[in-house]
């Protein structure tokens, strides 16, 4: 009777224990996709900023050589900026600091006061390198793909994608400023070389990195990507790089090089949404 009644003991502190240990699996589990979630929040933010600095880079840049038709364009990207910027100063983040200097940065740059190209360059260069660093310190700060092997495209969507998609945002502001003007530089054609030569190396590196992987194709359309990638490499070499005066309109030339950074920018969303669709899955027993 003794050896029963211990029995009973031992399972029941079995028991006590299996429910403590489960309580804090579970408990555990939540912080781990409230922190996920909140980066996630954190990342679309930065994406649209992303591609708002680089549209408002390009647009201005057009404005400054002349091409007065891009300036209702201008307009409507700094309202959507400033819109963004307005839920992203309600986020009590970690990275407050890097937050506040990006928000700073474009209160300063949004009322169009720099009337240097190069310097109006220069500045949007910085606020969209600060944005990236943003995004890459975020998307690093927590494991988003919780160790399954089917995130492991992450890294590469961080780095070459989101990198590839800035070079193409600089060449579509060089290009813009060419094609307004109508006329370039030996300098220009120069970094506009470099410019589609590092789009080129780093799409195809981010290409052959994520045809690797098992990657979800519902939500990331590689095969168009890369399509329309190869469409603004080749409209550069047609008209800006291989004619003696730019062959296409600042206009035209920026919907190119938008399709193409658009294009990109949809491989970083169809990753968050592949990363929402973890997190939306009921949490795994221990």
């Amino acid at each position: 009777m003794s050896i029963s009644f211990s029995m009973v003991i031992v399972l029941v502190v079995i028991a006590l224990l299996s429910g403590v240990m489960l309580a804090l699996h579970w408990r555990r589990q939540r912080q781990i996709r409230t922190a996920i979630a909140r980066n996630l929040q954190q990342l679309r933010l930065l994406r649209e900023l992303l591609a708002g600095f680089q549209r408002h880079r390009g647009l201005s840049q057009g404005l400054l050589a002349g091409d007065q038709s891009l300036r209702a364009d201008q307009e409507a990207v700094r309202g959507q900026l400033d819109r963004v910027i307005a839920g992203a100063a309600e986020i009590d983040a970690r990275h407050a600091e890097a937050w506040s200097g990006v928000i700073d940065h474009w209160s300063r740059l949004r009322q169009g006061r720099v009337a240097d190209p190069v310097n109006n360059l220069q500045q949007h260069h910085l606020i969209i390198r600060n944005t990236i660093f943003l995004i890459e310190d975020i998307a690093a700060e927590r494991d988003l793909g919780q160790g399954l092997t089917e995130f492991g495209y992450l890294p590469c969507i961080w780095r070459e994608v989101v990198q590839a998609a800035e070079w193409a945002g600089q060449a579509r502001a060089l290009g813009v400023g060419i094609a307004a003007a109508q006329a370039s530089s030996p300098e220009q054609r120069v970094r506009l070389r470099f410019l589609h030569q590092k789009i080129q190396q780093l799409s195809d590196t981010a290409f052959t990195a994520l045809g690797r992987q098992p990657l979800p194709s519902e939500l990331l359309d590689l095969s168009s990507c890369q399509r329309t990638v190869q469409e603004l490499l080749s409209c550069m070499e047609q008209n800006l790089l291989n004619a003696e005066r730019p062959g296409i309109e600042a206009k035209r030339y920026f919907q190119q090089a938008t399709q193409a950074i658009d294009a990109l920018l949809a491989l970083v969303d169809g990753a968050l949404a592949h990363v929402q669709q973890n997190q939306a899955k009921p949490i795994k027993p221990m």
